[in-house]
């Protein structure tokens, strides 16, 4: 164990030793389990969408955008806007296949 000295508002060292008083343990106690609460809570602030982002990184269901995307840029060959348009012409509006899959209702 390490020895540390640290200097406290007045306040804050009285609620410490009320809070130690009525728990029946000791000040020392009293500030390393409140210290290890805090540090345990600020690790639990991720929010719900970073907490789902980070399992499904984790697990390899979810690639950051920028990478999965380059990948397929540089393998692109070089294309001008005009070479995409001419490729499109004459093609149905996508909406039309995605009704066409569909069926009728």
């Amino acid at each position: 164990m390490v020895k540390l000295t640290v200097r406290l508002p007045e306040t804050l060292h009285q609620t410490l030793k009320r809070k130690a008083r009525s728990e029946s343990r000791s000040l020392n106690q009293t500030i390393i389990e409140e210290l290890w609460r805090a540090l345990a809570s600020e690790a639990t602030y991720e929010t719900d969408r970073e907490h789902t982002r980070r399992v499904l990184r984790e697990s390899g269901l979810l690639v950051d955008r920028e990478r999965w995307v380059e990948k397929y840029v540089e393998a692109a060959p070089d294309v001008t806007i005009e070479e995409v348009r001419a490729s499109w012409e004459g093609q149905a509006p996508l909406s039309e296949d995605m009704i066409a899959d569909r069926g009728e209702r």
